[in-house]
C-alpha cells in the first residue's frame, strides 16, 4: 500500500492497523471490496462475511471491518493446563466460522467474572451496550475500560485475564481474526 493509499484509509476508517480497518456503515460501500470484510449489524447483534471483490450491502447501524492481511495464525497457549481459550466461553454463541474469521456474541453479567483466559488470536470487538468492563489480569491489576454502543476496539492477540461487568451493560460482537 502506498502513502496516499494509506492516507485515505486512515482518514475515512474509525481506526485502522496492518491487520483492519473499521469503517462505519453509513459511509458508502456501494464498490467491490479490494478485500474480504465483515459487516457487524448493530441493531440485530449479527455477522455477515463479505468475500473481496463483493459489494457491501450494510445496514444503517452498522460496522465494515475490511480484513487487510492475510490470515498469521494463532498464538500457541502458554499454560494449557491452567488457561483456558478466551473463545469458546460459558454463554458465547458463535455467529460465524470460516478460513478468515470467526464471530462471537456475549452478554457479560453483572457479578459473574469471566474465568482467566488466553487470547490466542488478534479480536476486533464491537460493543452493542453502554457500560465498564474490569480487566483483571493474573498478578491482580484491574483497568476499567468504558464502552459504549457502537464502539469498536482492537484487542491483540496475547493477553490474558479475566473480565467482570461493574457499571451499565455490556455486550459485544467479537471478530476473532485467523
Amino acid at each position: 500500500m502506498n502513502l496516499a493509499s494509506a492516507l485515505l484509509l486512515a482518514l475515512a476508517s474509525l481506526f485502522s492497523n496492518d491487520r483492519v480497518a473499521v469503517f462505519d456503515g453509513e459511509l458508502p460501500q456501494a464498490a467491490p471490496r479490494a478485500h474480504d470484510a465483515v459487516v457487524v449489524d448493530l441493531a440485530s447483534r449479527t455477522a455477515k462475511f463479505v468475500p473481496q471483490g463483493t459489494p457491501v450491502a450494510a445496514p444503517a447501524r452498522a460496522l465494515v471491518i475490511e480484513l487487510l492481511a492475510p490470515p498469521v495464525g494463532p498464538l500457541a497457549n502458554p499454560d494449557p493446563a491452567h488457561l483456558r481459550d478466551a473463545f469458546d466461553r460459558p454463554g458465547i454463541e458463535k455467529l460465524l466460522d470460516n478460513d478468515r474469521v470467526t464471530v462471537w456474541r456475549y452478554t457479560w453479567l453483572p457479578g459473574q467474572r469471566t474465568p482467566l483466559h488466553f487470547h490466542a488470536r488478534d479480536t476486533v470487538v464491537v460493543f452493542t451496550a453502554d457500560g465498564v468492563l474490569e480487566s483483571i489480569t493474573p498478578d491482580g491489576k484491574t483497568v476499567n475500560n468504558p464502552h459504549s454502543f457502537g464502539l469498536a476496539k482492537f484487542s491483540p492477540r496475547g493477553r490474558v485475564h479475566q473480565e467482570e461487568l461493574v457499571q451499565g451493560a455490556a455486550s459485544a460482537v467479537m471478530v476473532e481474526l485467523k
